[in-house]
């Protein structure tokens, strides 16, 4: 039995297919404000690859626009995040949920079952928003920021975390010459200093999990696995770890 996960996100919507023990296959596509028929045509597709015909399959959705999916079950997405990370790695004690407009961590008992998470909801660094804002002051495409730091000889500092004043300061760095690949080292470097400072609070001594789709960005991990000072687990698809755990809480999955 295969069954589908649906994780509506404010930027993406994404869907994985679960079955026999392991992710079958995986798709996005950009939200709207109507995903019910967006999310349908990327399942049947999804469906198709795994030999399985189109229009079937159970469905479960979460979400900010998990509502609006008729005819899946639903679940939050602290479940679903935890349910995902726990089928992905079971020794996960702390999800740290790199979203496009939050940072989330969840701290998860050795049994899978959640104990504790903080967010930062109110300020947007680390989130997928907030570097798409910083990429287009820096006129770089979004999908490279992850490798566009790999060559820098030094990050450029950068003061803010505040969106507004960040991208003010990013604008007069490039005004100043300053090569962009230094000044997306330094937002990064920023960025992976407020989330592990979030680490740090919650004091979990276990395996740190990354998710969300910043968890793609190979430059803001491996600044973050620098300022933490060990290795974290990066699942093949972080953005994917909401979208597989509420394809996991059907139950016919495991």
């Amino acid at each position: 039995m295969a069954d589908l996960g649906v994780d509506v996100g404010a930027l993406w919507t994404k869907i994985a297919l679960v079955g026999d023990g392991k992710v079958l296959a995986t798709g996005s596509v950009r939200s709207t404000m109507r995903p019910a028929g967006p999310a349908r045509e990327l399942a049947d597709v999804l469906l198709g690859k795994a030999g399985l015909p189109p229009g079937g399959g159970r469905m479960a959705a979460t979400g900010v626009g998990r509502k609006n999916i008729p005819g899946a079950s639903q679940l939050t997405d602290l479940m679903a995040f935890s349910r995902g990370a726990r089928f992905l790695h079971p020794a996960a004690r702390l999800i740290v949920d790199l979203g496009g407009q939050g940072v989330r961590l969840i701290e998860l008992e050795s049994d899978g079952t959640m104990s504790n998470f903080t967010t930062n909801e109110k300020c947007s660094t680390g989130t997928g928003c907030f570097l798409d804002i910083m990429a287009a002051a820096l006129g770089v495409d979004p999908a490279h920021m992850g490798t566009a730091s790999q060559n820098a000889r030094e990050p450029a500092v950068i003061n803010t975390s505040c969106t507004v004043f960040a991208e003010s300061e990013v604008v007069t760095l490039v005004a100043k010459k300053r090569p962009k690949e230094e000044i997306v080292a330094g937002l990064n470097e920023m960025v992976a200093k407020k989330v592990v400072a979030m680490i740090n609070l919650a004091g979990t001594k276990g395996d740190v999990l990354l998710a969300g789709g910043v968890a793609m960005n190979a430059g803001v991990v491996a600044a973050i696995e620098r300022a933490l000072g060990r290795k974290v687990v990066l699942p093949p698809e972080p953005n994917m770890v909401g979208a597989v755990g509420a394809a996991v809480s059907l139950g016919g999955s495991r």
